[in-house]
């Protein structure tokens, strides 16, 4: 649900710039139609930062269209080649934003990539080659493409069934690829077919092909904090965040030092592969600590759990119960080559195959609060002595820091 946050903002934002755009003056209209250059210019500057290949792409391909409305589309659509044109853009935006949707998200380094663009350029500039030399080639070609509209849309019904077909598209192939799903592609393609469908609309496109701009803004600027404070393997906040969120705990917590017990052992007679299942296993039971706890990873094998508000003596059982939990637990190795692609079999295959039991892993935990120090490194630092003290007595089990 938080993902849709984004596209719904900017749709808003665009049916309020589209209200407000009669109480625009000359120069400010103007600033309207180069603002897609200038969102879009920045989206694209960010991917290459970010190495993104698909946002790099998406970038770029609204920036094509944009840039095509505004050189052939600014005739009534009746005439040449302004009708082609339009006919063109209607079905070349879907199959390309929905051919990045397929191909995947490699960086705008790689070979791959770097082909493609330089097939979609030298195929723009055939395009606008044929336009200048023979206005009429794309309606003698397809003749059939520019027929009956869709429910008195602008665009035809043929480029609407793309649209809508390479929009589900977009929704449904990160799942089959479980990928996270990401709003961008989905957006902009939702956005382009607005554009063509109701191009009657006053500086209908520079507002949408804004607001896209935006849109790939946003979500880069969140894929890149997400990437900053969160763990890549476990997917639970780091130690970074730990720290971020530390300045705004106040002087009233507990904490717990976390360690996964004979973790090297696992790596060495299992594997590395399954020594990061482990992991996976163990943040997972350790995010859903109840008590009002946040986990983060700290590094390694070991995870730190913050409880605001809290002192020890109040965080003790909801730690305990969930040592049980994870002692209790079997690590089943998973077949990635073979992994279902349906996530209910998988998890039957799971739980079928738990009877097994291919490992089982415990953690040792030591709590502090803040009694014991106000300053939140000597808390942890008192957590991380009583763990190792639980280490030292045996294991799987849980150590109080000691008082002054």
């Amino acid at each position: 649900m938080v993902r849709l946050i984004p596209p719904l903002f900017c749709l808003i934002l665009a049916g309020f710039i589209t209200w407000y755009t009669p109480s625009l003056e000359g120069e400010q209209l103007s600033m309207l139609r180069q603002l897609p250059y200038v969102l879009l210019g920045l989206a694209a500057f960010v991917a290459l930062l970010a190495n993104n290949s698909r946002y790099l792409g998406t970038a770029i391909l609204m920036l094509v269209s944009y840039w095509l409305i505004r050189a052939y589309l600014q005739a009534p659509l009746d005439t040449e080649p302004a009708g082609q044109a339009f006919s063109l853009i209607s079905f070349g935006t879907p199959i390309l934003l929905g051919t990045l949707a397929v191909l995947p998200n490699t960086g705008w380094r790689h070979l791959g990539f770097l082909v493609l663009i330089a097939f979609i350029s030298i195929f723009a500039l055939i395009i606008v080659s044929l336009f200048q030399w023979y206005p009429l080639w794309f309606a003698e070609l397809f003749p059939d493409l520019q027929g009956s509209t869709f429910f008195g849309l602008k665009i035809s019904r043929s480029a609407s069934i793309l649209f809508i077909a390479t929009f589900t598209g977009s929704l449904i192939i990160p799942f089959l690829k479980r990928e996270p799903v990401d709003s961008s592609l989905p957006s902009c393609i939702l956005f382009g077919f607005i554009t063509l469908a109701w191009f009657q609309a006053p500086y209908i496109s520079a507002i949408m092909f804004s607001i896209a701009g935006l849109l790939l803004i946003i979500n880069q600027t969140h894929s890149l904090l997400n990437m900053v404070y969160r763990d890549e393997l476990t997917q639970v906040p780091n130690r970074r965040a730990l720290l971020r969120d530390v300045r705004n705990t106040g002087n009233h917590y507990a904490l717990a030092m976390v360690d996964v017990d004979h973790f090297k052992k696992v790596n060495d007679q299992h594997g590395h592969d399954l020594g990061d299942q482990v992991l996976k296993s163990i943040a997972a039971k350790l995010s859903h600590v109840a008590g009002g706890g946040r986990t983060y990873r700290f590094g390694g094998e070991e995870f730190c759990i913050l409880f605001r508000g809290r002192a020890q003596d109040q965080v003790i059982d909801h730690l305990e119960a969930l040592r049980k939990i994870i002692a209790e637990y079997d690590v089943t190795a998973r077949d990635n080559k073979n992994r279902p692609w349906v996530q209910n079999k998988g998890e039957k295959k799971r739980g079928a195959s738990r009877s097994k039991g291919n490992i089982r892993v415990t953690v040792s935990m030591g709590v502090a609060d803040s009694t014991h120090s106000l300053d939140f490194n000597t808390a942890l630092k008192k957590a991380d002595e009583a763990m190792y003290r639980a280490k030292q007595g045996g294991r799987n089990q849980i150590k109080l820091a000691k008082q002054k």
